[in-house]
């Protein structure tokens, strides 16, 4: 008898042991950041990327977006797509200061053209490989220009929209792309609960990083921001 206890035990155990290895931690969103790396982003330009990203993981008010797990992948993108900072879960605020400075600690991928509608593809792939269970699936989308690679944004686009998952956009408008918000609005962003939030700007960036992402992760959206003037906006590099 008790050989056919211990006989059924390690049978339960060899079952079990591969159940949770393949567990994966439940979180309220996941989200990959997805940062435009291509020709018209110069070494200023792409500081000022970083940064902004990283300053919201180093921003104090992050412990409030934690409480029930945020999972972050970081891909730059032009060309082609390189995952410079692979799935971290992130519960608590040290795990999310220890990001910020992995963040300002990676390299740059170079690059030239902007495959906007590729990296959404790539994006897509990404949250599907998450080693977790969100209950929101968000691909957060920054650049200074439309897309040019081989393949329509607008098909990219509800390719990933029908996965489940929000695309949300974060244009810098610029001088040599004024009118690039409107272009975000009419052929990336999409889902349920998708926006847009502009940067003015580079230096606008990581004012618009840091409101897009508490819009991305926060219980209720914030308050609408005044209308810039477009006077000062096509001002600002």
């Amino acid at each position: 008898m008790r050989h056919a206890l211990l006989l059924l035990l390690s049978l339960f155990l060899a079952v079990a042991a591969p159940l949770r290895a393949g567990a994966v931690e439940r979180v309220t969103t996941a989200i990959v950041f997805a940062i435009d790396v291509s020709g018209s982003v110069n070494a200023a330009r792409y500081a000022l990327q970083r940064e902004g990203v990283a300053g919201v993981f180093a921003d104090p008010d992050i412990a409030d977006a934690l409480g029930g797990g945020l999972a972050v992948a970081v891909m730059e993108w032009s060309d082609g797509q390189s995952v410079v900072v692979p799935w971290i879960i992130l519960r608590r605020e040290s795990e999310a200061r220890a990001l910020a400075e992995r963040i300002r600690a990676t390299p740059r991928v170079e690059g030239y053209s902007t495959a906007m509608s590729l990296a959404l593809l790539r994006a897509a792939d990404l949250l599907a490989a998450c080693p977790c269970d969100p209950a929101s699936r968000v691909i957060d989308v920054s650049g200074d220009g439309p897309n040019n690679g081989p393949m329509s944004t607008t098909l990219a686009r509800d390719q990933v929209v029908a996965r489940g998952i929000r695309i949300n956009g974060l244009p810098i408008v610029t001088p040599a792309e004024p009118d690039l918000a409107l272009w975000y609005r009419n052929n990336l962003v999409g889902g349920q609960g998708s926006f847009l939030e502009i940067a003015q700007g580079y230096r606008d960036f990581a004012r618009a990083m840091r409101r897009k992402f508490l819009n991305e992760v926060a219980a209720a959206p914030l308050p609408p921001r005044p209308r810039a003037d477009p006077a000062q906006a096509a001002a600002r590099p």
